[in-house]
């Protein structure tokens, strides 16, 4: 009963001291200085109105310890965001809590010491499958809060069309409603938003954060001794532990509270149960917000865990789109990591080598592999970048068996990341053993068809003189008394014994090319000659030639051969055109060639007479041998060059001649080099 009696006693006092005080507090309020202070009025769980209508959050109870250290009074003014900053700007507050620091924000405010570390992030739906960083953002629809920090970070991507909102849970809104593709914000508010809705399953936050940064109070610059306060209290609940204790409610672990001493507690309920009372219910109040975030902490962990397994799920589809697309192929393909070892075959590969074990994860030197691919390209690939195309090598291998000689035609790329470094290499390979036989078999057959056409073509040409001079020796015995038909015997057999004789030499020339004897000479000095022996050809006809050959552009093969090639080009070119044409000679250089192009606007030609113009006695011309161009063709290869032509029928021909140019370009060579007869 006694006991009893005291615990009333002590209920009746708590509650006097509580009367007095509420009683003193307004007169010493009253004296106190008021800071204004503002804040985003929907930004949890930094600053946002609870369920009770109470302004509450990590930024509220940081500011109120700071009151408590400080001796002011603080009047929080909740408003949106940018109307907060404004209201900071008009001076119409004194602070704003919470904001996070950047270079462009430093130039109109000045920022408390830091008291927490802020970062962004990029919030997208689930079944979104293209966006993962930055630069994925941009040409897309974004929302992002009014004046928020995300505004600064992104001006580079001028392509992307920014929503503003109010607040970032409209922000977050407008995402789930599908309004936009993505939502950029600040990472722990944007989760906070979507597990209060339990809607964690239809958002993912993809990248790593975003500029994590600095975050503590902003004040005008006339406002400095206003932060030299603040500093000093930052400073100080981090030092008594305040600071610990208030992040740790926001956002750290439970931790289960020290058991109160009981002679204390009996004490203190003796003289104070009014006092204890409000204690005990200001810890089960604890508790429960406690519990709340272990809640919404295991929430979390749960999203990220379905993420992970999402992610996984969509790697192991990938590496098997990648194994059916190489399957599907026509080449065999490997892929090495960046050790050397095998990463992944086609089935094709598998099948072609046979291989009795499994090669995926073995080092590729070891295998059957290093049989035929060079294991110092594979080396030169990984190590330094290098690429090797359409490289063949002939591998001897023994199957069922019996020996085998395969042709393999290889190719050896390097596989590099976003940051250019190399992490593997792909080869591709094929056998090419039935492609090079059915070569070589018709090339014997173009062979075999070009010997018979020559054959044809020297018995045509060798036929019509020897008919000539068949029938005048036949008429010699019956007309010798006859001084007119001796004059036309004495001028027509030898004329068509020369004639024999030029051909037989051409065939010579044809067959039995001179070795070239290469010498250095300028390519417009050669020409300038050519046109001079070629002149009275293009006079007849009126031919208008033009010359661009540049004066040091040198030419390294045989003077004569090249002279003797450029002739037959530009009568063949004369004889094509009517009168008044057009002959036009240019030339420059190419890598190591130097390229002549000699182009008229005669008659053209066909698509057959193309493919067959290089080829002996054919001639398109009413009384062509055949064999001009035949030996230029047969000249330029000897000489190391090559030649091409374009024509159409109606549009002329441009003959295009690449011979090799001088090893060495001094002026010592040029001195030296031979000189070009007219």
């Amino acid at each position: 009963m006694i006991r009893v009696k005291k615990i009333g006693i002590g209920l009746l006092i708590g509650m006097v001291l509580l009367m007095i005080m509420g009683m003193t507090i307004p007169s010493e309020v009253h004296q106190e200085k008021v800071i204004r202070i503002a804040g985003d009025n929907n930004f949890p769980p930094f600053e946002y109105f609870a369920q009770s209508g109470v302004f509450s959050g990590f930024n509220v109870d940081i500011m109120n310890a700071i009151s408590i250290e400080t001796g002011m009074r603080i009047e929080f003014i909740p408003l949106p965001w940018n109307e907060a900053l404004e209201a900071l700007r008009n001076g119409q507050v004194d602070a704003v809590q919470g904001m996070k620091y950047s270079p462009a924000r430093d130039k109109l405010y000045d920022f408390s010491a830091p008291y927490f570390l802020s970062s962004q992030g990029i919030f997208v739906r689930t079944d979104n499958m293209h966006i993962f960083e930055i630069g994925d953002l941009n040409g897309r629809k974004v929302s992002i809060q009014k004046a928020d920090i995300a505004g600064d970070l992104f001006r580079e991507l001028q392509k992307t069309n920014f929503i503003e909102t109010d607040s970032q849970e409209e922000a977050v809104q407008l995402l789930l409603d599908g309004k936009v593709d993505a939502f950029v914000g600040n990472r722990i508010t944007g989760q906070y938003f979507l597990q209060k809705n339990n809607q964690q399953s239809q958002i993912k936050i993809v990248g790593d954060p975003i500029n994590p940064t600095n975050y503590g109070v902003a004040v005008l610059p006339k406002n400095a001794q206003l932060l030299t306060e603040i500093n000093k209290a930052i400073l100080k609940i981090k030092q008594n532990g305040t600071y610990d204790k208030i992040e740790r409610k926001w956002f750290g672990e439970y931790i289960m509270p020290s058991t109160l001493n009981l002679d204390r507690l009996r004490l203190f309920l003796e003289w104070g149960s009014g006092i204890g009372l409000l204690i005990v219910l200001g810890f089960l109040w604890w508790n429960r917000m406690l519990k709340k975030e272990v809640q919404r902490r295991t929430f979390q962990i749960h999203a990220i865990n379905r993420e992970l397994e999402e992610k996984m799920a969509l790697l192991e589809e990938n590496l098997q789109f990648q194994q059916q697309l190489l399957n599907s192929t026509y080449s065999f393909y490997v892929t090495l990591t960046q050790h050397g070892r095998i990463f992944l075959m086609n089935r094709k590969a598998v099948d072609f080598l046979d291989a009795d074990q499994h090669l995926v994860g073995l080092p590729m030197s070891g295998t059957i592999l290093a049989e035929f691919i060079p294991s110092g390209q594979v080396e030169d690939v990984l190590q330094k970048g290098s690429t090797f195309l359409e490289q063949e090598i002939v591998w001897e291998r023994e199957r069922d068996g019996q020996a085998q000689q395969l042709v393999i035609r290889y190719n050896i790329f390097p596989i590099t990341s976003n940051a250019k470094e190399i992490t593997g290499a792909i080869i591709n390979f094929h056998d090419v053993t039935k492609q090079k036989d059915m070569e070589k078999k018709l090339e014997s057959e173009n062979r075999l068809r070009s010997l018979g056409q020559l054959i044809l073509g020297i018995a045509h040409e060798i036929r019509n003189p020897l008919t000539s001079i068949l029938t005048y020796t036949q008429l010699l015995p019956t007309k010798f008394d006859n001084p007119k038909f001796r004059n036309f015997f004495a001028q027509q057999v030898p004329s068509e014994i020369l004639r024999l004789n030029d051909l037989v030499n051409d065939l010579l020339e044809y067959a039995r090319p001179k070795p070239p004897h290469p010498t250095r000479f300028r390519a417009a000095e050669l020409m300038e000659a050519v046109l001079q022996l070629c002149s009275q050809k293009a006079k007849e006809k009126k031919i208008l030639v033009s010359l661009d050959l540049p004066t040091d552009l040198y030419i390294q093969a045989d003077v004569n051969q090249t002279k003797q090639m450029w002739i037959n080009v530009v009568l063949n070119a004369i004889e094509s055109m009517d009168e008044k044409g057009k002959l036009s000679i240019r030339g420059y250089s190419e890598g190591q060639m130097a390229v002549i192009e000699v182009e008229d606007n005669g008659h053209g030609m066909t698509p057959e007479d193309k493919y067959r113009i290089f080829e002996p006695f054919f001639s398109t011309k009413a009384h062509g041998v055949g064999l001009g161009l035949s030996i230029t063709y047969q000249l330029i290869k000897e000489n190391g060059g090559a030649i091409n032509l374009h024509s159409q029928p109606g549009n002329g021909t441009t003959m295009i001649i690449c011979l090799p140019l001088p090893q060495e370009e001094t002026e010592g060579k040029d001195s030296n080099a031979p000189s070009v007869s007219h």
